[in-house]
C-alpha cells in the first residue's frame, strides 16, 4: 500500500506534480481521477490497496469517478481506496459538477473529511452515491442544497457510514412515483450521524431502508411527512441509542415494518419525540422482535396496537421488564432550536441490567436511551451539533 498526496488550491489544466508530500499532484479539475490515472501510469495499484491524502483546496468533479483506472474489476476489501482530506476533522470541499459522484459498480472505496456538494443522480432514478461493497464515508458531509436527486446512498455488505452530516435534503420524484431512500444499507453500521430531511417536493416514502444494520447513536431530524414511515428496518436490524425527533403538522410513524420484513429486529433504547407511533407494523405478524428500554414523549401512542404481545416482546409500555416508557416531559433541551441534547431527566432514565433482556444474554450494563453521550463526529458545528454548542 502506497501514499499519495494531491493539492487542490494549485490550478494546473494539465495536471503537475509528483504525487509525493512536498511535490503533490495538482490539476483544477478531475484531480481524483488525475490522481488514479497517475497512479496506474507509476508503480500501479498497490496489492494492499492504496491511499490518496487531499493536501487542502476544493475538489472538482465533471464526470464521475472512474476508479477502474486505478485498478481493474470491482475492489475488494483486501485491496481498498482510501480518499481522505489531511485532516479529517475539517472537511474538504468536493464539488460533484451536478453528476453521480462515482461509476457502479465499485467496492471498498473509503472517504473521510469531505463536504460533498453540487451532486444528482444523472436523471437514472438510482442515488449520486451508490456503490457497492466495503465502502466507508467518515466524517463526511452531504449537502444537497439546491441539487434534486432521487435518493441519496445506496450501499451493501460489509459498509459504514460513521460521523456524517445530512443536511438539504432535496429528494424528489424522478423515474418512479416516490421518492427513494435517502440511505439505503444492508449489513453494515450507520453510527453517530446527524440527518435532516427536509425535502419538500413529491411523495416521500421512506428516508431509510436497512437489512443487517447496526444503526447506533444517531440524531434524525424530521420536518416533513413520509407516506408510510420514517425509516424501515428490514429484517435483522438492530436501532440502539437514536433520537429521533420530528415537527410536523400531521404526525406519522417512525420505525414502521412492512408485512415482507417484520422479524428478527431489535429496537432498544431510542428515544422518540413528536411521532404518532415510534414502532408501527402493516400487520400483527411482527415475529422474534425485541422493543425495550424506548423512552418517548408528545407521540400519539409509543406502540401501535397491532403489535402483539404473543407475536413481539413487549406490549405494555409501562411493562416493569421492557422499561419502555412514555415521558411527562420532552427529554431534549432545546429540540425547536436544534438542540438535541438529552436533559437530565433523560441522562437518569437508563436500561435495566438484567442480563436476559436481549437474545442471549448480550445486555449486562446500563446503556444510554438515545444519542446521549457518543463520539461527537467531528463534522458537526453550530446548530447542527446535535450534542449542542460548537
Amino acid at each position: 500500500m502506497a501514499t499519495y498526496y494531491v493539492d487542490g488550491s494549485v490550478t494546473s489544466a494539465s495536471g503537475s506534480g509528483s504525487g509525493t508530500l512536498g511535490d503533490p499532484w495538482c490539476k483544477t479539475d478531475d484531480l481524483i481521477q488525475y490522481a488514479f490515472t497517475q497512479i496506474a501510469a507509476g508503480s500501479g495499484a498497490g496489492s494492499a490497496g492504496d491511499t490518496i491524502v487531499v493536501l487542502d483546496g476544493t475538489l472538482t468533479n465533471t464526470a464521475r469517478l472512474d476508479p477502474t483506472v486505478w485498478s481493474a474489476g470491482s475492489g475488494s476489501n483486501t485491496q481498498p481506496l482510501w480518499i481522505k482530506a489531511v485532516d479529517p476533522q475539517v472537511t474538504i470541499d468536493w464539488d460533484c459538477g451536478g453528476n453521480e459522484f462515482i461509476v457502479y459498480p465499485y467496492s471498498a472505496v473509503k472517504l473521510a473529511g469531505f463536504r460533498f456538494y453540487n451532486f444528482t443522480d444523472g436523471g437514472t432514478g438510482y442515488y449520486p452515491f451508490r456503490m457497492y461493497r466495503y465502502i466507508s464515508f467518515i466524517n463526511c458531509v452531504f449537502d444537497g442544497y439546491a441539487m434534486q436527486h432521487h435518493g441519496l446512498i445506496s450501499i451493501s455488505i460489509y459498509s459504514a457510514v460513521i460521523g456524517c452530516k445530512f443536511i438539504n435534503d432535496n429528494r424528489y420524484n424522478n423515474t418512479s412515483s416516490q421518492i427513494g431512500y435517502a440511505v439505503q444499507m444492508s449489513t453494515g453500521v450507520f453510527k453517530d450521524n446527524y440527518f435532516e430531511t427536509t425535502t419538500t417536493a413529491g411523495n416521500p416514502y421512506y428516508a431509510f431502508a436497512h437489512g443487517g444494520v447496526h444503526v447506533v447513536n444517531n440524531v434524525f431530524y424530521n420536518t416533513i411527512y413520509y407516506n408510510n414511515g420514517y425509516c424501515v428496518p428490514t429484517q435483522g436490524s438492530r436501532f440502539s441509542n437514536n433520537t429521533f425527533y420530528s415537527d410536523t403538522a400531521t404526525k406519522m410513524t417512525c420505525i414502521y415494518n412492512p408485512t415482507s420484513y417484520e422479524n428478527g429486529n431489535i429496537i432498544d433504547n431510542n428515544y422518540f419525540e413528536g411521532w404518532s407511533n415510534a414502532v408501527n407494523s402493516s400487520t400483527n405478524r411482527m415475529c422474534l422482535e425485541w422493543i425495550t428500554g424506548n423512552k418517548g414523549y408528545d407521540n400519539s401512542a409509543m406502540f401501535a396496537s397491532n403489535l402483539v404481545e404473543n407475536n413481539t416482546t413487549l406490549y405494555d409500555v409501562n411493562d416493569a421488564y421492557f422499561e419502555n416508557e412514555t415521558l411527562s416531559s420532552s427529554g431534549l433541551v432545546d429540540a425547536a432550536n436544534k438542540d438535541f441534547r438529552p436533559t437530565s431527566d433523560l441522562i437518569a432514565k437508563g436500561f435495566h441490567t438484567q442480563a436476559n433482556a436481549l437474545p442471549n444474554g448480550s445486555l449486562n450494563v446500563k446503556p444510554n436511551v438515545g444519542a446521549v453521550n457518543g463520539v461527537r463526529p467531528y463534522s458537526f458545528d453550530g446548530q447542527y451539533n446535535p450534542f449542542g454548542g460548537n
